[in-house]
């Protein structure tokens, strides 16, 4: 009976002397080591705000609250699993192995940066990003991507800001199929690159404007584009927190393209986001772009990260990897399985792999 004894007295104890950061009090929080007024209200506006906690490392999302902080708690605080709601996955839908497609979405194996190719069936094309340059002769890997893909007409071009990474490939793109319409975020934003890209735009007759938040683009009947949120406009941006996020909707199915967007950007998305089949992963998989909440809210069935082999950065991250692992998420990568097709008729969808035809290298 010895051990039934000590078992009872560690739950009393946790009970009495620990504290749960889920429901404690600001004048309970502030009994804590390290934790005054303005932390512990910091530690309630954020449950507030954003849910519960779902575990301890998460209080590092609180302003104010540092790592060293946060080691000196460990053994002061917990958090009850039990408010913390399960994971939502009503959302998600079934994935089959073919189907009659109304949407085809192919997260195209660039090296290290982002494109995105939506092709609504019997409507329109729109490219978003066009990945980095080749650095040298060659065309960049995009352009090889598309041909792949058999594209000879893009509808609408857009990109989520003008890193060279997101629209290092889209002067040739525009120089090597035919492009109907650019949409910019319209950030200010010195680099040859980019200048090089609205240089061959106004070499073209295509159209040309800005993407504004909340703009919805009709591809098809059954397939649309929403600007999640458009670019800013004042100088010395940040570029990657001011990314243009699209989520492309068709029936039941959805995916959020996001750019490179960071945490700030992530916590202020966080009381709008609605939930999404496939996510591509912001910022290739970067430990900047995991603000807990916001991914929670999104709680995707399957997470893209799109980088380079190899790459210099170490996109993805691995605990990036696992985050998503834990959400429950499918993980695919550009940078070990090459262009992802996700096809869908706004029922069910459908994954398939298309390897490159010809070896990229990572310059970036």
């Amino acid at each position: 009976m010895n051990w039934v004894f000590v078992v009872l007295l560690s739950f009393s104890l946790l009970s009495n002397d620990s504290v749960n950061i889920n429901t404690a009090s600001e004048e309970t929080l502030q009994t804590l080591p390290g934790i005054g007024p303005v932390k512990s209200s910091n530690i309630v506006e954020y449950r507030t705000l954003f849910g519960p906690f779902m575990e301890i490392s998460e209080l590092e999302y609180v302003s104010g609250i540092s790592s060293g902080t946060i080691t000196m708690l460990e053994d002061l605080i917990f958090v009850d699993t039990s408010l913390v709601p399960p994971a939502d996955t009503l959302h998600w839908i079934e994935k089959v192995d073919s189907l009659s497609p109304a949407l085809i979405v192919s997260y195209l194996d660039v090296g290290q940066g982002d494109a995105i190719l939506v092709e609504a069936v019997g409507g329109k094309t729109l490219l978003f990003d066009g990945g980095p340059d080749a650095s040298g002769p060659l065309e960049p890997a995009v352009v090889f991507r598309l041909r792949e893909l058999d594209v000879d007409t893009i509808d609408i071009l857009a990109f989520s800001h003008p890193h060279a990474d997101h629209v290092g490939g889209l002067a040739s793109v525009m120089r090597n199929f035919t492009v109907l319409e650019v949409l910019d975020p319209g950030m200010p934003y010195s680099s040859w690159i980019y200048e090089d890209f609205l240089n061959s735009v106004m070499n073209t007759d295509c159209s040309y404007r800005f993407l504004e938040t909340g703009m919805t683009l009709h591809l098809s009947p059954l397939v649309t584009a929403c600007v999640v949120s458009a670019g800013g406009e004042e100088t010395d941006l940040n570029l990657n927190e001011n990314s243009a996020v699209l989520r492309i909707t068709c029936g039941n199915f959805s995916t959020l393209l996001t750019g490179d967007i960071e945490e700030n950007s992530e916590r202020t998305l966080t009381p709008s986001a609605l939930p999404v089949i496939v996510l591509k992963v912001p910022h290739h998989g970067s430990l900047t772009s995991v603000f807990p909440p916001y991914l929670r809210s999104l709680n995707p069935q399957v997470a893209v990260f799109s980088a380079g082999r190899n790459n210099r950065f170490g996109h993805p991250h691995p605990r990036v990897i696992e985050i998503y692992r834990k959400l429950g998420s499918e993980i695919l990568r550009t940078d070990t399985q090459g262009t992802i097709v996700v096809q869908t008729d706004g029922e069910v969808f459908s994954i398939s792999t298309l390897m490159a035809g010809i070896q990229i290298r990572d310059y970036h």
